[in-house]
């Protein structure tokens, strides 16, 4: 009995290892990694449930610290913007939120808004990163408050 073959055993081996190594070298060159960015819902129930103390001086000169939950701050710092009182009181809540975002990750952003008034705090993302976003509703001094939460990848 003759068998006949199609393709030499040199010709199989060498293709073999022909698409090992191909495939080896697309597994170490294909960066790696979950590029998508934070879950923005998980970031803003740590972020917005956060406490935190805003110091700031008022227009009589005495000075003044409110502490609270980063959501509530940010609510009632957006109120007091729209309705253009305690611009200094926006300041610090700003600058207390923005020690939280660094404190939390760094690549969170929230923008409280109501009405006119709106408080920003975080970075912008960069140009071409994944972005995410969740928004909540919140009451401060009977006006609701739009609160959104952005994550995005590095």
């Amino acid at each position: 009995m003759v068998v006949n073959r199609a393709v030499s055993t040199v010709l199989d081996a060498s293709l073999a290892v022909l698409l090992v190594s191909a495939a080896a070298v697309a597994l170490v060159t294909i960066p790696g990694g979950d590029q998508r960015p934070p879950d923005p819902d998980a970031a803003a129930r740590t972020v917005l449930a956060s406490t935190t103390t805003a110091e700031y001086q008022t227009a009589n000169g005495s000075e003044r610290a409110v502490s609270g939950r980063v959501g509530t701050l940010l609510a009632h710092a957006a109120v007091a913007d729209d309705r253009s009182t305690h611009s200094r009181f926006a300041g610090a809540v700003e600058d207390a939120v923005a020690d939280v975002l660094r404190d939390a990750d760094g690549r969170i952003a929230v923008v409280a808004i109501a009405g006119d008034g709106r408080v920003r705090v975080g970075e912008q993302p960069p140009p071409g990163a994944s972005v995410a976003a969740v928004s909540y509703e919140a009451v401060a001094e009977n006006d609701s408050v739009d609160i959104t939460v952005r994550t995005w990848s590095p």
